[in-house]
């Protein structure tokens, strides 16, 4: 669950943004894009429930294991490369792509997550080979907004020229460089002398072992300073058909076995993902007061996938297919006190706190002069079977089990 806090949001002016990320992740409808699964405010802040990625990032893979292996690197740029040319094909511009924003599944494919830093352009048909001039995609936003990972961070974005699509390559070229080397190709000790090397900087090849030409290749393409002659803004079928790349199906990514698949425990394993101390860090601020002029009602949403979850598990439980709304305690409390009401005033018990779930047994005494099916109380009982001379035992239960099921007659003559 992301949680965003609404008085940042408000003083940063990322309302918007919270909104668009929302929206970004209830439409997905990707294999390697994050899901969610509702959304909702609560006290002060904001929250993204999401499908749960148990494998953690590929940045944490990176700091723990190094630098990937060839096949492994190439696998998860082609999921990547998938991902981001879903995106672009609803206009949404991801803007901050990086390995810790590439989550990794137990089966050890990745989805890509975090969209509080996107960017919502003109869709693009996902089959349509980007025909717009280069020069109306790579310029796309002129708003000069400086935004994302500073070593991710394409020339023109640096430079406040505007910015487009191109962008998330100039990123992915990035990403994949340290995927197979182990570090960023554009670095320094100080923010400016950062933006200095990937405004003017060279690639070089001076790490070891040096990745393969056609990896090389793929790279310096995607690293052109010129978002016009970047590899991919032409259209994503330039990176899918790149040599290094041959022989993947992008069709049937997620058939194929990667090199890497995290051992989990199990499905709510959550060794490879998550802070405890951001958990206790939230937990402490969950006393904080909701401030009352923030109005987030309409934040509150579910998905599709959301619905079918709960359909799946009502079927499973044999019960029919309710909304998630249905289930809560409100709604109990409500249809307890419509089912109370529904019983005759002269007859009610207004202690009443729970009410049988099944149909009493035809056993069970009832009022004779009046039609209905609730049972008596063990007074009610004992006091119209005193005129008939007749009185209520109590049926013998195990004692050492604390459970109102009774015994069978051979079971009470076994204790009796």
């Amino acid at each position: 669950m992301k949680k965003m806090k609404k008085q940042i949001l408000d003083i940063l002016g990322e309302v918007d943004g919270a909104y668009l990320e929302r929206n970004i992740l209830t439409f997905s409808d990707c294999p390697f894009v994050a899901s969610m699964l509702c959304s909702f405010p609560f006290t002060s802040h904001l929250c993204m429930v999401m499908e749960y990625a148990e494998g953690g990032d590929c940045q944490t893979l990176l700091n723990t294991r190094g630098r990937l292996s060839v096949p492994l690197a190439r696998l998860y740029f082609a999921e990547a490369v998938v991902a981001v040319e879903y995106l672009h094909s609803y206009g949404v511009v991801h803007r901050d792509l990086k390995p810790g924003n590439f989550l990794i599944t137990s089966t050890g494919h990745i989805k890509v997550t975090d969209f509080g830093a996107s960017k919502l352009g003109v869709m693009i048909p996902k089959k349509n080979n980007y025909k717009q001039l280069a020069e109306e995609i790579s310029r796309e936003f002129r708003d000069h907004e400086v935004c994302g990972t500073l070593h991710f961070m394409a020339p023109e974005v640096i430079l406040r020229k505007g910015y487009g699509r191109p962008v998330d390559w100039w990123a992915m070229g990035i990403i994949l460089h340290q995927f197979l080397v182990g570090s960023v190709p554009f670095d320094g000790n100080v923010q400016t002398e950062i933006e200095e090397n990937i405004v003017g900087g060279h690639l070089r090849w001076d790490c070891e072992p040096i990745p393969p030409f056609d990896a090389q290749c793929l790279i310096t393409d995607l690293l052109i300073k010129n978002p016009e002659q970047r590899l991919g803004t032409a259209g994503t079928f330039e990176i899918k058909s790149h040599p290094f790349l041959t022989g993947l199906d992008f069709d049937n990514l997620l058939s194929q076995k990667p090199e890497y698949v995290p051992q989990v425990a199990s499905n709510v394993d959550t060794s490879f993902s998550i802070n405890h101390f951001d958990i206790n860090k939230h937990l402490e601020s969950e006393d904080e007061e909701d401030n009352e002029s923030f109005n987030y009602e309409n934040f509150t949403s579910s998905s599709e996938w959301l619905s079918k979850l709960c359909t799946t598990a009502t079927r499973i439980n044999n019960e029919d297919p309710k909304s998630p709304a249905e289930f809560t305690q409100a709604s109990c409390t409500n249809i307890l006190e419509m089912q109370k009401e529904s019983v005759p005033a002269s007859i009610r018990d207004d202690n009443i706190t729970s009410l049988p779930c099944s149909s009493p047994s035809s056993d069970i005494p009832v009022h004779e002069d009046r039609i209905s099916s609730i049972p008596l109380s063990r007074a009610q009982q004992n006091s119209e079977n005193e005129e008939k001379g007749e009185t209520i035992q109590d049926i013998p239960v195990h004692e050492d089990r604390k459970s109102s099921i009774p015994l069978s007659k051979a079971q009470q003559s076994s204790e009796n």
